[in-house]
C-alpha cells in the first residue's frame, strides 16, 4: 500500500539559546547564499518553499515539502547533511540544532519569534523587520509555498496584535540598547568619542539610543558614503571615510562596529599599531554576525570587548521586568494558532473537493451541457434529455454512495456518520 503523501513544513534553527556566536557566523547566509542554497535543495531533496532568516542571534531555514508521511525525521536529517556540506562544516552540529517538523509546531515558534518572546531581549521587536526582509525576499524570487507563505502572513498579524495589546515591547528593547546600557555602566558617555562602523539596522538603532542621552561626539562610517552622509545630517554627527575607519579608532574611547562584511575588519597587528602610542583604554562593541573583530583581539590587556553573547545580565533583567506580559502575549498566541491549524487541516480536504467538482463537471457540464443542442433536434426531444439527466444522477449518486459506506466503514464508524450527517442533513 503506498504511502499517504501531504504537504508538511519544517524548521532548522542555529539560535543564539544553544549555539554560540563562532557557530552562529559559520552558518551566517547573505543573500546570494539564500538563492542558491534553495535550488540546491528544491533539486536534491524536492524542497517547494524556502525562507532563511540570518541575524547576529540566529539563523533559522523554515522549508516546506512533500514527504511521506513517517518519513519526516529522514527528510529533516537529509536537508541538515546538505546544510553542514554547503557551509562546508566538519563537525557535528547537533548540539547546536532546533529541529521542528509540522505545521503547528513551526507556526507556534514563528508566531513565538515575531511577538518578541524568543529574541535575547524579551519584547524586541527587530525581528519583525528582518523576518519581513526575508519574506519579501523568498516571496521575490518565487522560493515560498502556500503553507509557508500564508504562516509567515499569520505570524506577522500576530506579532502586530501583540505590539499593540500588551506591553512586551514597551520602551527600548533590542540588542542596541542593551549594548548602550552596558556601555553606560562603564564610561561616562558624556565625554566618550564614539566611531560607529557599519550602518545597517542593529547600527542605526544603537546610534538613536546614544542620541537619546544627549551624545554629542559620534563619528559614522560606511561603505556607502552617502548613507552614512544623509544619516550624519539628519541626527547632526560627522561622517568619514569608510577607508580610514582605523585611524580615526586612534581618536576613539568606544567603537560599535555593525556591518555584514563576512571578512574580520580589524586583527591584531592592526589594533597593536592603534594601540602603540595609547595609554586610556578602548572599548570595542561588535554587534555583527559574522564577527567583525578577529578572535585574538580578546588577549589585548588594554582592550575591552562586547559581543552579542556578552549581554546576558541585560537579557536577564528584561526577562523579569516582562514576565507577567509574557504570559498575556502566549495566551494570545494560542488563539493564533488555533486559527491557522484550522486552515492548515482544511487545506487536507481539497484533494477531495477538487475531485468532486471534477466528477460533477464531467457528468454535467462535459457529456450534458455541451450536448444540449442534440437533446433539442427533430430527432431528440424532451423525454429523451430528461432521461439522459436520470442516468448522469444515478451515475454520481451509485459513485457517492459507495464512497460514503466505504468512508464509515458500512455503517459502522458512528464519527464519520456523524459528520455524513452534517454534511447532507444539514445536522448541527
Amino acid at each position: 500500500m503506498p504511502y499517504q503523501v501531504k504537504k508538511l513544513v519544517g524548521l532548522i534553527s542555529i539560535n543564539y539559546k544553544i549555539a554560540p556566536l563562532d557557530i552562529r557566523e559559520k552558518f551566517y547566509f547573505d543573500n546570494s547564499e539564500k538563492i542558491v542554497f534553495n535550488n540546491l535543495l528544491k533539486k536534491k531533496v524536492g524542497v517547494e518553499g524556502l525562507m532563511i532568516i540570518s541575524t547576529c542571534n540566529r539563523t533559522e531555514i523554515y522549508f516546506e515539502f512533500e514527504n511521506h508521511i513517517g518519513e519526516e525525521k529522514k527528510f529533516l536529517h537529509t536537508i541538515v547533511k546538505e546544510l553542514v556540506d554547503f557551509k562546508g562544516y566538519k563537525d557535528s552540529l547537533s548540539p547546536y540544532l532546533n529541529n521542528l517538523t509540522g505545521s503547528y509546531e513551526v507556526a507556534n515558534h514563528l508566531f513565538r519569534l515575531v511577538s518578541g518572546l524568543e529574541s535575547m531581549i524579551i519584547g524586541e521587536f527587530q525581528i519583525v523587520e528582518q523576518l519581513k526582509d526575508a519574506y519579501y525576499f523568498s516571496k521575490k524570487h518565487k522560493m515560498l509555498g502556500p503553507i509557508l507563505g500564508r504562516m509567515i502572513q499569520k505570524s506577522l498579524e500576530t506579532g502586530k496584535y501583540i505590539r499593540t495589546n500588551t506591553d512586551i515591547g514597551r520602551g527600548a528593547v533590542s540588542v542596541s540598547y542593551a549594548a548602550v546600557e552596558q556601555i553606560t555602566k562603564k564610561y561616562d558617555l558624556t565625554k566618550s568619542n564614539f566611531l560607529c562602523v557599519g550602518l545597517g539596522e542593529t547600527s542605526k538603532l544603537s546610534i538613536r539610543h546614544l542620541h537619546q542621552k544627549n551624545i554629542k561626539k559620534i563619528k559614522i562610517t560606511n561603505r556607502t558614503e552617502s548613507k552614512s552622509n544623509k544619516f550624519c545630517e539628519e541626527l547632526g554627527y560627522e561622517s568619514v571615510k569608510f577607508k580610514n575607519f582605523k585611524n580615526e579608532i586612534k581618536n576613539s574611547d568606544v567603537v560599535i562596529f555593525s556591518t555584514s562584511s563576512k571578512d574580520t575588519l580589524l586583527n591584531k597587528s592592526d589594533l597593536i599599531d592603534i594601540m602603540s602610542n595609547r595609554d586610556k583604554k578602548l572599548l570595542l562593541v561588535d554587534l555583527s554576525v559574522p564577527r567583525n573583530l578577529s578572535s585574538d583581539l580578546y588577549d589585548h590587556e588594554n582592550v575591552e570587548i562586547i559581543n552579542v553573547d556578552n549581554l546576558k545580565d541585560s537579557v536577564n533583567e528584561n526577562y523579569k521586568k516582562r514576565k507577567g506580559e509574557i504570559i498575556k502575549a502566549e495566551l494570545y498566541i494560542e488563539e493564533f494558532l488555533v486559527e491557522f491549524d484550522d486552515w492548515t487541516n482544511a487545506r487536507l480536504l481539497r484533494p477531495s473537493i477538487l475531485s468532486l467538482k471534477k466528477q460533477v463537471r464531467e457528468l454535467i457540464v462535459n457529456k450534458t451541457l455541451n450536448n444540449i443542442e442534440d437533446y433539442y433536434s427533430e430527432e431528440k426531444n424532451g423525454e429523451d434529455l430528461n432521461s439522459h439527466l436520470n442516468k448522469v444522477y444515478d451515475k454520481f449518486s451509485s459513485n457517492l454512495v459507495k464512497r460514503i459506506k466505504k468512508a464509515s466503514n458500512n455503517g459502522k464508524d458512528e464519527k464519520a456518520i456523524e459528520i455524513i450527517n452534517q454534511i447532507f442533513l444539514n445536522e448541527k
